[in-house]
């Protein structure tokens, strides 16, 4: 046997040593409960995305899956538990696009880096934003609230559901796009801000669409303009259409794992992800809740983060935000 042929044998065991290991490893890898943490309360757009799944995954997976609502400081605190925890798979993240894309722009030390602390799994879905009104300006378009807005001094403000948000960097730059003296004025959550913008306090918000979808289809609020088309807003022209592109900022819901999570355990998440993202009353109840199902690969996952990222970070820069 020529000394080539004995590498080539050895080359070949070698790998098929490491291929049996890597079997045993997955093998030996997490097989409990798995805990899906959340980083906001129950009830809102996170946590009903990350109920569908615990609900869906243990038939595919075939282990529990529990929900951990580890709320505050916009889905920092959970991040930061999520980095520390196992790697078996024991462990996944539900977020919103805020925490992962957002959050990390606007603290000099979030206490996490999306890109080496977590590892995307799967996109689960998207949802808009839209810029709303209260009927009393009577405006049907950003043109005629921004003419309402020109003769009442004393309205000039815009809420937004969080400071240092996507909301609160579209309207900074909406004011500085058409030379308006408006201001975003910062709730603790969209609750409260919809409550304001009903009850006429306040005459305009940029919000999630599912947080006023309700109140537009009866008319107490008018929905102006969304960040990319939406079913859900027929008619309502998005930011794109009316000659603002770079304010399509959407949000997104993704799963994602700490970072050393190994390579078959976010194929085989991945997956069954995927299958339940397929489920007709998943998609429903997605859509429901004001979203659109979206899935895919984890590296296409990756690239809607990286995207929304550098759209943030243009609107940050433009606003002249300081990390805080």
């Amino acid at each position: 046997m020529s000394h080539h042929n004995a590498k080539t044998i050895f080359t070949r065991l070698l790998f098929a040593v490491t291929l049996m290991l890597q079997g045993l490893a997955s093998a030996q890898e997490h097989k409990g409960p798995i805990t899906l943490v959340v980083g906001y309360p129950p009830g809102g757009t996170a946590d009903i995305g990350a109920r569908i799944l615990a609900e869906k995954l243990p038939a595919l997976l075939r282990q529990p899956v529990i929900v951990d609502n580890r709320a505050g400081a916009g889905g920092q605190i959970a991040a930061r538990y999520v980095k520390a925890a196992p790697s078996d798979g024991s462990v996944l993240f539900f977020t919103n696009g805020h925490t992962v894309v957002t959050v990390p722009q606007i603290l000099k030390s979030a206490g996490f880096d999306t890109e080496t602390d977590l590892r995307p799994v799967a996109q689960f879905a998207d949802f808009e934003l839209v810029l709303a009104s209260h009927p009393s300006p009577r405006a049907t378009n950003l043109k005629e609230l921004m003419e309402y807005f020109a003769r009442t001094p004393s309205a000039r403000h815009i809420a937004v559901p969080a400071p240092g948000s996507s909301p609160e960097f579209i309207v900074g730059r909406l004011a500085q796009l058409l030379k308006a003296e408006v201001q975003p004025i910062a709730y603790r959550g969209a609750a409260p801000a919809v409550q304001d913008l009903l009850g006429g306090q306040i005459v305009a918000a940029v919000l999630p669409v599912g947080d006023v979808l309700q109140y537009q289809k009866v008319g107490r609020i008018t929905a102006l303009t969304v960040t990319h088309p939406t079913q859900l807003l027929p008619g309502v022209a998005s930011f794109a259409e009316i000659g603002l592109p770079e304010l399509a900022v959407s949000d997104f819901l993704a799963v994602y794992a700490p970072a050393k999570m190994s390579d078959a355990n976010v194929v085989r998440y991945n997956k069954a992800i995927q299958q339940v993202l397929a489920m007709p009353d998943v998609i429903e109840r997605i859509r429901a809740s004001a979203m659109q199902q979206r899935t895919g690969t984890p590296e296409e996952m990756d690239a809607i983060y990286r995207e929304s990222s550098a759209r943030v970070r243009r609107l940050i820069a433009a606003v002249g935000y300081q990390p805080q």
